[in-house]
């Protein structure tokens, strides 16, 4: 095998590889993918969208559990996948344009060129999708469309939501919904396969001579000659040999929020202090690297279904509310997903009853202001990173969520839910005030799976910030990050879509600065 291209992207997933795939388009340059994971080529396990939640806690799935906490579920663990694809090939699918003013924010926060007019175009170059306007594409690789209206209390909710005063509005019109409720759009295709960074922007090259994917291809350190990154040590597939494959050009870490920040400290940038804990030698002293980690924390609340509930799905999590708790915002502090299947992982456990013919709603916070740390937690790369959201340690995120369970039990108190809402079985009606309700949330809460911000960009002069806007690490050259860990802030929706953005944008800055 070759061992030396032009560029090294490390990470399949939902940026990398639309980075490697743009990267590639131009025969002169080649490039080489690097992915952990297995292949989900002819794998139905990972296209059939709708068997998602079978790949939770699965052999695709790193299965990352957090550190104890101190104001949340402890027990709650954060899915990444481990396949080609990455978390694109492990979702379900909930397809977002980022709102205007979340991407305006991060360009006046020194991320110049993230503008809404500048990703904008890129969301539409890069989705062929089947909602009405100018705005949106019609030929990019990612297939976008709309949820069809097949669930009956699906179509209850949204009525009931209607007459909450929560009107039915078009999702990625071009305008932030701050108070609306309507059908997803999905990133799949309409035979119920996963359009996933993979299937979009891999699969349709893989007969690329200029492109080679290697799976099972598990990094384990950026190589550098002085502060230039030349490459990256990684294990073989037989599980013993380390190989070690080279950069001409650049070399462009995608391995998502939690296994970034791992890799660029056990390549020496991070914390300082923390990497000599392992003995590690310290290249640059980084101390964003792994210190601003974001999610959307999620409680949840659910009802026995009087009628039978649909036995088929895109994706069983096909609504999506949104709303404001305080006057004057711009964008929902608030969302919902309404799921059409029990969820009752963490509730259970605590001793709350179930149903498997049931549904329920999950508030989640989409501009929570806890953040937490990623941490090596020696300096073996085998070894699981130290992941500890410090969920709830702004009492804004449970104001937040909590507001959001009585808000579910009014919208399922409206006329229309009436034939479907049997008994409320979590929390149930005997847990009434905020503070019993907070009390409830604080023990089953979990995640909509959306770490990001552990490797922020920022201005060139932010010390805070270990990446540019053009995404270099900075103290070092020749490396770039390109995945959700390079948000300054999380977006209020489903990052996925944004994910793949920031691949695209990457690919062009790589473009640029190489010509």
């Amino acid at each position: 095998m070759t061992d030396q291209f032009d560029y090294v992207v490390v990470g399949g997933g939902s940026a990398g590889a639309a980075v490697a795939s743009r990267l590639s388009e131009d025969p002169n340059v080649t490039v080489c993918l690097l992915e952990a994971g297995p292949s989900d080529v002819g794998d139905k396990a990972i296209l059939e969208l709708k068997r998602w939640m079978a790949l939770l806690e699965s052999g695709y799935d790193w299965d990352y559990l957090i550190e104890p906490q101190e104001n949340g579920n402890s027990f709650m663990r954060h899915a990444r996948a481990r396949v080609l694809g990455g978390c694109s090939s492990h979702n379900s699918c909930i397809a977002f344009w980022a709102p205007a003013e979340d991407l305006d924010e991060w360009e006046s926060m020194g991320c110049t060129g993230w503008g809404a007019k500048d990703i904008f175009p890129l969301y539409k170059r890069l989705e062929t999708n089947d909602a009405p306007g100018e705005h949106h594409g019609r030929s990019g690789p990612v297939t976008l469309r709309s949820v069809p209206p097949n669930d009956p209390c699906g179509v209850a909710m949204l009525q009931a939501c209607e007459e909450q005063g929560i009107p039915t509005t078009e999702f990625n019109s071009g305008k932030t919904v701050t108070h609306g409720a309507n059908w997803f759009q999905i990133n799949c295709k309409e035979d119920g396969t996963r359009s996933s960074s993979s299937v979009s922007y891999l699969h349709p090259n893989l007969d690329r001579p200029n492109l080679e994917i290697r799976t099972q291809a598990w990094a384990k350190k950026v190589t550098f000659d002085g502060t230039r990154a030349t490459g990256v040590e990684y294990l073989d597939a037989d599980l013993i040999h380390t190989r070690t494959v080279t950069a001409r050009r650049e070399v462009v870490l995608s391995t998502g929020a939690i296994d970034t920040p791992k890799l660029l400290m056990l390549s020496g940038i991070g914390p300082a202090e923390h990497l000599r804990e392992f003995g590690i030698d310290v290249l640059v002293d980084s101390p964003g690297v792994g210190s601003n980690l974001q999610d959307h924390p999620e409680g949840v609340i659910s009802w026995d279904a009087k009628k039978p509930m649909v036995t088929d799905s895109t994706q069983w999590w096909e609504i999506g509310i949104f709303t404001t708790t305080e006057d004057g915002l711009d964008r929902p502090d608030l969302m919902f997903h309404y799921g059409s299947v029990p969820f009752d992982m963490h509730t259970v456990r605590q001793g709350y009853p179930t149903s498997e013919n049931s549904f329920c709603l999950t508030p989640n916070v989409t501009r929570a202001r806890s953040t937490g740390t990623v941490r090596l937690r020696s300096r073996d790369f085998r070894d699981k990173p130290k992941v500890d959201p410090r969920y709830f340690t702004d009492p804004h995120d449970m104001r937040v969520m909590t507001e959001g369970i009585k808000l579910a039990r009014k919208i399922v108190a409206q006329p229309a839910m009436q034939e479907w809402a049997g008994a409320e079985l979590f929390p149930g009606p005997d847990v009434q005030t905020d503070d019993e309700i907070a009390d409830y949330l604080k023990r089953t809460h979990n995640t909509v799976y959306h770490p990001a911000c552990s490797v922020p960009m920022g201005a060139e002069d932010d010390a805070s910030k270990p990446l540019d806007p053009r995404l270099r690490v900075k103290g070092v050259q020749g490396l770039r990050v390109a995945d959700a860990s390079v948000m300054p802030f999380l977006v209020a929706v489903n990052p996925n879509i944004t994910t793949m953005a920031i691949g695209e944008k990457c690919s062009d800055m790589l473009k640029e600065d190489n010509s």
